[in-house]
C-alpha cells in the first residue's frame, strides 16, 4: 500500500534510557534522533508542497474566491485519502504574508497525530505529541518554510473554489478536500501558543 505523502508523522520517540551510559550521552541520542525525524518531516513536506503547489484543483464547483486571496487570517480542515488511508489537517493561520504570520496545524489519522505551532511573531515552533510540548525553535526557519509552502499550496489550490462549501481535487493517487473553510475569523494568539 502507498503511503500518503502528506502523512507527516512527527518525529520519533526517543529512544528508552540505557543504564550504563551516562546521561550526556543519552541527551545526544535523543537530540540526534529529533533532529532526524525533524529532517525526515521536512523533506517529506517540502516534495509534497512542491506537488501541491504546481498542481492546480481539478473539482469544486469553479469560480474564484477574491476573499481567500486577500484573507488576514483563514481557518480551514483538509481530508487526505490514499488507498483506504486518511488523515485530517487543520489550519488556522493568522497574519497572512506578513512577518508575522502563525500557523497552527493539528493532525488526526490512523498514522499521524499531532499539533504543529510555528508563530513568526516570536520566531519559535513547537509539536505537541503523546502530551507533551517539545520545543523546536532551533529548526524554526527549516519548519517555517515547509509548513508555510503546503498551506499556500492548499491556500492556492482554494482559488478556484466557489465560496461555499467544499472543494475537492486529485493530487495522483490522493483524493484531497478542503472544508470548513472560514475567511477571516478571529483567532486568539493565544491558540499560536504552546501552554
Amino acid at each position: 500500500m502507498q503511503k500518503n505523502t502528506l502523512d507527516l508523522p512527527p518525529p520519533p520517540p526517543p529512544p528508552p534510557p540505557q543504564t550504563s551510559q551516562p546521561s550526556s550521552t543519552l541527551k545526544i541520542n535523543r537530540k540526534t534522533m529529533i533532529a532526524l525525524g525533524v529532517i525526515a518531516i521536512i523533506v517529506v513536506a517540502i516534495v509534497v508542497g512542491v506537488l501541491l503547489a504546481t498542481r492546480g484543483g481539478g473539482g469544486g464547483s469553479g469560480g474564484t474566491s477574491e476573499t481567500v486571496a486577500g484573507a488576514s487570517s483563514l481557518q480551514y480542515s483538509v481530508d487526505i485519502t490514499n488507498g483506504g488511508t486518511s488523515t485530517t489537517y487543520t489550519y488556522s493561520a493568522k497574519n497572512i504574508g506578513t512577518t508575522n504570520e502563525m500557523l497552527r496545524i493539528e493532525a488526526t489519522g490512523s498514522e499521524a497525530n499531532f499539533t504543529y505551532i510555528i508563530n513568526g511573531a516570536q520566531q519559535q515552533a513547537w509539536i505537541y505529541e503523546d502530551g507533551t510540548w517539545n520545543n523546536l525553535t532551533a529548526v524554526f526557519s527549516n519548519f517555517w518554510s515547509t509548513w508555510n509552502s503546503t498551506f499556500t499550496a492548499f491556500t492556492n489550490n482554494l482559488s478556484h473554489w466557489s465560496g461555499t462549501g467544499d472543494y475537492t481535487y486529485t493530487n495522483g493517487a490522493e483524493s484531497i478536500r478542503i472544508y470548513n473553510i472560514i475567511v477571516n475569523p478571529s483567532l486568539a494568539d493565544s491558540i499560536f501558543e504552546h501552554s
